[in-house]
C-alpha cells in the first residue's frame, strides 16, 4: 500500500453484519404483516436514501404502516441499534490502514438519520470523512456518486487519477458504478479475501 492510495469502504455487508434487516425484526416483534414494509422499501426507499424524503415525517404521517405509539426518534433509535452489529475484524483493518498513513473514508447508502448515526456513533473517528447518499442526493449505483467523491477527494489529496481511490463493497452493481467512475473497486466477500487484496 502506498501512501498515495485512498481507501473507500461500504458500511452494510462490509463493516456491519446484521443478521436480519430491521423491517423483518420489527414486523415479527410486533406481529405485523411484512408485506407492506416490503412494498415501502421497494417503492419509496430511494427517496429517503437520496435525501428527498424524511423518515421521521414518514413515521409520523403513516401510522397504519408503522403502528408505533412513541416518538419517531424512539423508533429510529430502536432501528439503528438493532442493525448495529459491527464487523470488528474489518474495523480493525481500517484502523490499521489509517495508522500507516493511508486515508480511509466511508461511502454508504443511507437515509440521513442512520447516516448521522454511523458518522457520530457507530463509526465515530474511524474515518477521515464520510460520504452518505442522503447528503449527496445520489445512490451508489449511480457513477455520479463516485464522481462527486473523486472531485471532493482530489481537492483534499494529491491524486493522479480516480484510480488512486480503492473502493470496497459487497454489491457488484455498486462496484461496477465505481469502476465506471474510474476507481479501483473490489467486491468484498470476506475479511480474509480483503486482506489478501491489500
Amino acid at each position: 500500500m502506498s501512501k498515495e492510495k485512498i481507501f473507500l469502504f461500504d458500511a452494510d455487508g462490509v463493516l456491519t453484519l446484521p443478521e436480519e434487516v430491521f423491517s423483518v425484526i420489527y414486523a415479527r416483534s410486533r406481529g405485523l404483516d411484512i408485506e407492506p414494509f416490503d412494498e415501502f422499501f421497494k417503492k419509496e426507499w430511494d427517496n429517503f436514501v437520496t435525501g428527498k424524503s424524511d423518515l421521521k415525517d414518514h413515521i409520523r404521517e403513516n401510522p397504519d404502516l408503522w403502528q408505533w405509539d412513541g416518538m419517531p426518534e424512539e423508533l429510529l433509535t430502536y432501528w439503528f441499534k438493532s442493525e448495529d452489529i459491527r464487523n470488528d475484524e474489518m474495523i480493525e483493518s481500517v484502523s490499521s490502514i489509517r495508522a500507516k498513513g493511508t486515508p480511509c473514508y466511508l461511502a454508504t447508502e443511507q437515509e440521513k438519520y442512520r447516516g448521522s448515526y454511523m458518522r457520530d456513533i457507530m463509526f465515530k473517528d474511524l474515518f477521515d470523512g464520510y460520504f452518505i447518499t442522503a447528503d449527496i442526493g445520489l445512490k451508489k449505483s449511480n457513477p455520479a456518486f463516485f464522481e462527486h467523491i473523486v472531485k471532493e477527494l482530489s481537492a483534499k489529496h494529491s491524486l493522479d487519477s480516480p484510480a488512486d481511490i480503492v473502493f470496497i463493497d459487497d454489491s457488484q452493481a455498486k462496484v461496477d458504478a465505481a469502476i465506471s467512475a474510474g476507481l479501483r473497486a473490489h467486491l468484498f466477500t470476506g475479511v480474509d479475501q480483503f486482506k489478501e487484496q491489500i
